[in-house]
């Protein structure tokens, strides 16, 4: 196999078939318009009392690298270093979560938005399985076999779109794509921004990387080499497992409020989502078109009150697009 473009990092612990389904819909033979020597899934698991099955990833088509990994703290940023420093690609995927799946289309359009720029830095909206948010499944009565009866309903590996049929939008970004991302759980970028930027901060060490998925995505949102590609089409679907922030947990509001105090000592300023103004990429599938239209619905009233305030919309955008001319200039 000569050297893949991309290398996906998919990090994982104790949520065995949630990761697999995660998996399953990495590989070739779900993801369409790409070969499996495109590119590379780096799968590293930190040991918990219920490991996936490793016969089971080895027997899936494409190139998967399993790690198995003793993690003595409980925050996945070691775990993606770890994984980065095995990459072989160019550009990097990054999905701390390991329980989201994908849509068909998002490794394509990601290589695609590389080919078209070294600085693409591909942006996947994210969604939760199920009718509401997953933070809430105790009380709307959500739970992982009522999850496994939606999946098995819409045969999703034969047609994965139709994940857009049992899922609503992720409370991270419930505005859609045109407003401003507060994170993306499945990102792509370059390597060497990857590494500009610090790669995965490990002074994050809250449960699950506290806010360590908002600091990569505003940091790599921010940065002078990237350009944002939203792959419009596609969606990362999260799957009930019992996460930190993702289901309906005690004393959630606290748990929030110290992610954010440690968010804010470690990027050194209140945290606000980038204002980056992305290119849109792909195909809208049918199942998708509600969620587009709620985007548009949104984006309006957006577009209004930027008006009303005289306030640009994607005022980080400028300011990065001043950088580079800046940067051009002194060449």
């Amino acid at each position: 196999m000569s050297r893949p473009l991309l290398s996906i990092i998919v990090i994982v612990y104790d949520m065995p078939r949630q990761a697999l389904n995660t998996l399953i819909s990495l590989s070739p033979g779900y993801q369409q318009g790409v070969l499996a020597d495109d590119y590379e899934v780096i799968v590293v698991e930190n040991r918990s009392q219920r490991n996936m099955d490793v016969e089971a990833i080895a027997a899936l088509p494409g190139n998967f690298r399993y790690f198995l990994r003793d993690e003595p703290g409980v925050s996945p940023a070691a775990a993606i270093n770890f994984a980065f420093a095995q990459a072989q690609g160019l550009f990097i995927g990054l999905m701390i979560d390991g329980a989201r799946m994908v849509t068909p289309g998002v490794v394509q359009y990601a290589l695609m938005a590389r080919r078209i720029t070294s600085e693409a830095m591909a942006v996947v909206p994210g969604y939760h399985l199920g009718e509401h948010e997953q933070q809430f499944h105790l009380s709307r009565g959500y739970s992982q076999e009522h999850e496994q009866r939606l999946l098995e309903g819409i045969d999703w590996q034969r047609n994965g779109y139709r994940l857009f049929e049992i899922s609503c939008l992720s409370g991270a970004n419930p505005n859609g794509i045109f407003h401003p991302f507060m994170e993306c759980n499945c990102l792509f970028l370059d390597s060497e921004v990857f590494r500009d930027i610090g790669q995965a901060d490990e002074r994050f060490d809250l449960p699950g990387g506290g806010a360590l998925n908002l600091y990569l995505y505003r940091k790599a949102a921010m940065h002078p080499r990237t350009r944002s590609f939203m792959l419009a089409g596609e969606g990362s679907f999260h799957q009930l497992h019992g996460g930190v922030t993702t289901s309906e947990v005690a004393q959630r509001e606290t748990i929030l409020n110290r992610q954010r105090e440690q968010l804010t000592e470690l990027l050194g300023e209140s945290f606000r989502s980038p204002t980056v103004e992305p290119i849109l990429l792909g195909k809208i599938p049918g199942s998708a078109l509600r969620y587009l239209k709620h985007s548009v619905e949104r984006g309006m009233h957006r577009v209004q009150r930027c008006a009303e305030r005289n306030e640009d919309m994607y005022a980080d955008e400028r300011s990065k697009e001043r950088s580079r001319e800046l940067a051009l200039d002194m060449t």
